[in-house]
């Protein structure tokens, strides 16, 4: 193929490299084994304001994995690594297997495509010490002056495909309280609320439920060289209290009562951070596993005065939603109660258009956003 040069009405004077694509961020449906691949296109574009003699022009998309460990001494420094996991480039021009080619001064477009796979590990932005990075980056050199830079970020995203995933706990503990906890999802989107249905049945006469306590925790497991054994130097594993919530049983707290039971049935709902540094979705891939928990602690107070408790914990799936906007900054919108699983309904509305980031502006040879 060859580098194709557009007339436009009106050229400017300033130079200005972009890479224009048909979507900003690419989803998968299903797992890292299920997910069938997405077609991606785009062109890549440049203004030049004088002939110039171009040695070549390159375009290249990679993946970068990125891990730092915590350092259990003061005075030494982290451990961290950066490989390059994924890379696929095009050659639009090379001077060295062509004839020397001079642009004149004006607008040029050069198309491209991609398949990317479904097993690609999808993006993992906001944590300070690990991260799953995509970007397109652009090289054009010059024979005279320094050569045009850009890159442009490309968020992966991975949503789940449709499945039975509500959960139900219907059990009786120690032959003091019957319990029925309900979650309509284990799978939830980034962003949104953790609900529960509760219902509880003393069995024991004179047994009270105090308090309902509950909390959702992020374990962070790191794996600093994944062909290394595991071991202190080469993995670190943190765990963290990302949202709470503690409800008093009282008078107010919704009874029910029939011939032979008197219960307790009430909801609650969490409310989940809205910034990828506070809280970040499931993954467990290139040695980079995160998982959450809801953890439920039922207090009661029993007839003779001493208290027990009843404790349960709960996997969670924190995902993010195609039907959300998520930006790094912490700014968040989207439906309040979006549809998860209807699967005709999953869009690629969620992630940022990334040209509303400073990074994704045209940068001059300088280094100095260029107009556009």
């Amino acid at each position: 193929m060859s580098l194709h040069r557009h007339k436009l009405e009106g050229v400017h004077s300033k130079e200005f490299v972009d890479v224009q694509l048909d979507r900003d961020h690419v989803v998968f449906h299903g797992s890292e084994q299920e997910a069938i691949g997405v077609y991606l296109s785009g062109n890549l574009v440049f203004r030049l304001k004088e002939a110039t003699a171009i040695k070549h022009i390159q375009l290249s998309l990679c993946g970068v994995r990125r891990v730092t460990l915590p350092t259990r001494a003061a005075g030494f420094k982290r451990p961290s690594r950066e490989t390059e996991f994924y890379k696929h480039s095009w050659e639009f021009h090379d001077a060295n297997r062509t004839a020397p080619e001079v642009f004149p001064a004006g607008d040029y477009k050069y198309p491209f495509n991609i398949i990317l796979e479904g097993s690609m590990p999808e993006s993992l932005e906001g944590l300070k010490d690990a991260s799953i990075t995509y970007g397109f980056a652009v090289d054009i050199g010059r024979k005279h002056g320094r050569n045009l830079s850009y890159r442009k970020p490309l968020r992966v995203i991975r949503a789940p495909k449709p499945e039975i995933v509500d959960l139900t706990l219907d059990e009786v503990w120690a032959q003091k309280i019957a319990y029925r906890v309900e979650m309509p999802s284990k799978v939830v989107g980034f962003g949104t609320s953790i609900d529960v249905n509760y219902d509880f049945v003393p069995i024991l006469p004179g047994l009270k439920v105090a308090h309902i306590e509950s909390q959702l925790t992020e374990t962070r497991d790191f794996t600093l060289n994944e062909d290394a054994l595991i071991s202190g130097r080469n993995n670190s594993s943190t765990t963290t209290v990302l949202a709470s919530d503690r409800y008093e049983v009282d008078e107010s707290t919704p009874h029910y009562s029939t011939k032979s039971t008197d219960g307790l049935q009430f909801s609650r709902s969490m409310q989940l951070p809205h910034c990828l540094g506070q809280c970040v979705q499931d993954t467990s891939t290139l040695g980079i596993e995160i998982k959450h928990k809801l953890k439920i602690h039922v207090r009661m107070q029993n007839p003779d005065g001493h208290f027990s408790e009843l404790r349960l914990s709960i996997p969670v799936f924190i995902y993010l939603s195609p039907h959300y906007r998520v930006w790094e900054g912490g700014a968040f919108s989207g439906a309040a109660a979006p549809p998860v699983f209807v699967e005709n309904e999953l869009s690629d509305e969620a992630p940022p258009p990334y040209g509303q980031h400073d990074m994704d502006r045209a940068f001059d040879e300088q280094g100095q956003v260029a107009a556009l």
